[in-house]
């Protein structure tokens, strides 16, 4: 069996998504920042540098962050994107999987992720009290829509659910399967499946809890 499908070898960042890519990450996060950040230095298609730390209240920031700018030549709208090295590295294998699934589906490789941000100091679903949300730490990434090298764009509020044309088909058929390999990669994936409050990004996060809806 491939390296990439036995949770045990390490990380290859450029290896075609194994069955444990997403274990082998779980595992990165557990184990010490620097041994994470050696892994975003071992990725080749991808431009970041380390963020400063942060602290905001009591509660909010972090410590060992990343800020990466440009992954195998598609860029970000806004154009950084800062996180948790965890999650940074996720994103780093996931959208190379965005790709795949673009040129496949809709003919076109990626040229541009809209989203909507990592980092939020609130607690979850915007409540005034209760548990934090993974936003607080920049441990969770929400994905407006992808745009594509052909200039179409891609939205998750107006193609998650097919118009009944075959470009409406295709672009529902992408998105389902960027959620699809984003459920191999990040601990929690919320699409607008989940609920209502989700109807225009796909939610991505490395925090304790584990959900694919």
């Amino acid at each position: 069996m491939a390296p990439r499908h036995l949770p045990w070898k390490p990380l290859d960042v450029e290896a075609p998504l194994g069955l444990a890519t997403g274990t082998k990450i779980t595992l990165i996060a557990l184990g010490p920042s620097s041994t994470c950040m050696g892994k975003l230095d071992d990725a080749l298609y991808l431009n970041h540098v380390q963020a400063a730390a942060k602290k905001d209240g009591d509660t909010c920031g972090w410590n060992i962050a990343a800020t990466m700018t440009k992954v195998s030549g598609a860029t970000f709208r806004p154009r950084q994107v800062t996180g948790q090295c965890p999650l940074v590295l996720a994103s780093y294998i996931w959208l190379k999987q965005v790709d795949e699934h673009a040129r496949k589906y809709l003919g076109s490789g990626l040229k541009k992720t809209h989203h909507a941000g990592t980092y939020s100091c609130r607690r979850q679903n915007g409540n005034s009290s209760g548990a934090w949300s993974e936003h607080a730490y920049a441990n969770a990434w929400d994905i407006t829509g992808f745009e594509l090298a052909d200039g179409r764009v891609v939205s998750v509020l107006k193609h998650w659910h097919s118009d009944g044309s075959k470009e409406g088909r295709a672009k529902a058929k992408f998105l389902n399967k960027t959620r699809g390999s984003a459920c191999r990669l990040f601990r929690v994936v919320l699409s607008p499946d989940y609920n209502a409050a989700h109807k225009d990004h796909l939610h991505l996060d490395q925090g304790p809890s584990l959900s694919c809806r």
